[in-house]
């Protein structure tokens, strides 16, 4: 089949718009609202030199400041990782994923000016960065990493893990941006009682602390947009006199006032809950009078052909409020083995996701992506008798995908008004109760996750006639895509006080491309 070019009058061959459509797919879920434009999560591990209070000397109680008193030097091995996307533009953030450092330090030192017995710490780590492209710079402050180690009972090493949301960075102009890591502090506070104590890392003399390089091309050789995210949780940051932009901490975000007035209604979806153990006997279904609740989830897709995720209900834009009629249903044992369960039902009109990227490395790709999502069910509970038993947390619903508005270089393709999954998926995600998980229950939030099947495409033709189905169910499709979902405290309008009142807008949850639920 042959189009005709009606600038030119010529005639050319359909396969140009199919290659054009190729690399739509190819990176459809990269560039803004995504991560696939991005290298696998950058990880640096360095080498710093630390001063330790001396033995028994705590922080200055009235002031906070460090001890003053004469400090040894040890040597320590910090790891910084993060996810930066591999291209960025002139005048766009870039913004780095969650930050974890990770310090291994001397145990046997570390402990000595620690109360005795201390077997538990949190501890707050701040990160200096110096930012630097062509001959311009500008210095960054990475704080709020929160972070918990425990005081092992032997071993040479004591690990403090660290994680947080840090500054966004905007340069002014084409070249490397590359990030280099300065001085380390640790903040670290006994669990039990027990001043803070601080110690102070520098890097080791003769090491490049290079911490990761961003490529921002000129406009001769455009770039795909800079992920998003969040930039919480950094201070002191400042602008550089040659035009590189560390942003300021902004404020937690939130979204709207309150929920909406009416709750959600339907049937619950339970085919999806874990049974109880063998030989528990439930008791029949009880009906709850439910609790008007509501929360922000925000997160990822990732689509496991393209090595990529798709920034779901993006908290850096406009999200949407999931509306919950929370605990309607109950279900315990009657004999046998405990079992106990509350059931929830859920809506959500999830926003658009914008994409962009560069097909072939060249040109310029865009497309929205419209999620159609059903009503959730949301189901918590408790299998098998204390100490044993194991909480659960299971959400599930059906999905579909509809991609639209697409642009090659800035040129529209057509790809028609029903390019769409063929049919809607199930999408199942589970709670993490495992120590660090983050889960806690329906009104409390955290991680949710598990894998998706994304069914073929098909609605996929232009006024043209060209049928594109193929390549984006080759390129899409299939199973084994992760979606992971941080959700917010409720909101709970007609508690006393109007707990958890306006809704709080989440952080992303750290992103995985290999961790399976």
């Amino acid at each position: 089949m042959r189009t005709e070019d009606k600038r030119t009058g010529l005639r050319r061959p359909a396969r140009l718009v199919s290659v054009a459509s190729a690399a739509l797919v190819a990176g459809l879920l990269s560039g803004a609202g995504s991560r696939a434009d991005e290298a696998p999560p950058s990880a640096a591990v360095l080498d710093y030199d630390c001063a330790l209070p001396a033995s028994g000397q705590a922080d200055e109680p009235a002031t906070g400041a460090p001890a003053t008193t004469a400090r040894s030097t040890v040597h320590a091995s910090v790891k910084v990782a993060t996810q930066l996307p591999t291209t960025a533009v002139v005048g766009k953030p870039i913004r780095p994923g969650p930050v974890q450092v990770a310090a291994d330090l001397p145990r046997a030192d570390l402990a000595a000016v620690l109360p005795t017995g201390t077997t538990d710490v949190s501890s707050e780590a701040t990160l200096g960065v110096h930012v630097r492209q062509n001959k311009a710079s500008a210095d960054a402050t990475w704080s709020g990493l929160d972070g918990t180690g425990t005081v092992p009972a032997e071993g040479a090493q004591m690990r403090l893990a660290h994680m947080g949301d840090v500054a966004t960075i905007t340069v002014g102009s084409p070249g490397d941006v590359e990030l280099v890591a300065g001085e380390l502090t640790l903040r670290i506070t006994p669990a039990a009682s027990g001043d803070p104590v601080t110690v102070s890392c520098t890097p080791s003399q003769g090491d490049e602390a290079l911490l990761a390089r961003v490529l921002v091309p000129g406009d001769d050789h455009p770039s795909g947009a800079p992920s998003t995210g969040t930039s919480r949780g950094t201070t002191g940051d400042r602008r550089g006199a040659d035009g590189i932009d560390v942003a300021p901490q902004p404020t937690t975000p939130t979204g709207a006032e309150t929920c909406p007035p009416d709750r959600p209604e339907g049937d619950l979806d339970l085919s999806q809950v874990p049974p109880p153990l063998p030989g528990t006997v439930l008791r029949p279904p009880v009906k709850l009078p439910g609790q008007p609740v509501c929360a922000y989830a925000v997160g990822y897709g990732t689509v496991r052909k393209l090595d990529g995720s798709m920034v779901i209900n993006d908290p850096a834009r406009t999200p949407a409020l999931m509306n919950v009629n929370a605990n309607v249903q109950t279900t315990f044992k009657q004999s046998g083995p405990f079992y106990t369960r509350l059931d929830s039902l859920a809506e959500v009109d999830l926003p658009d996701a914008e994409s962009t990227f560069l097909g072939f490395g060249f040109a310029p790709v865009t497309a929205k992506v419209t999620f159609e999502t059903g009503k959730l069910t949301i189901s918590t509970g408790t299998i098998g008798d204390i100490p044993n038993g194991k909480p659960f947390a299971v959400a599930t619903f059906f999905q579909s995908l509809r991609i639209h508005d697409v642009k090659v270089n800035g040129t529209p393709l057509d790809v028609g008004p029903d390019c769409r999954t063929s049919q809607p998926y199930r999408a199942t995600l589970r709670g993490d109760f495992s120590k660090g998980g983050g889960y806690k229950d329906v009104l409390h939030g955290g991680i949710l996750s598990g894998l998706v099947d994304i069914p073929a495409f098909s609605g996929c033709v232009g006024a043209s006639g060209e049928n594109v189905n193929a390549l984006f169910t080759a390129s899409i499709s299939g199973p084994g895509n992760l979606v992971t979902m941080n959700q917010a405290t409720v909101c709970a309008p007609k508690s006393a006080g109007a707990q958890g009142c306006p809704p709080v807008i989440p952080p992303l949850p750290p992103i995985s491309r290999t961790t399976t639920p």
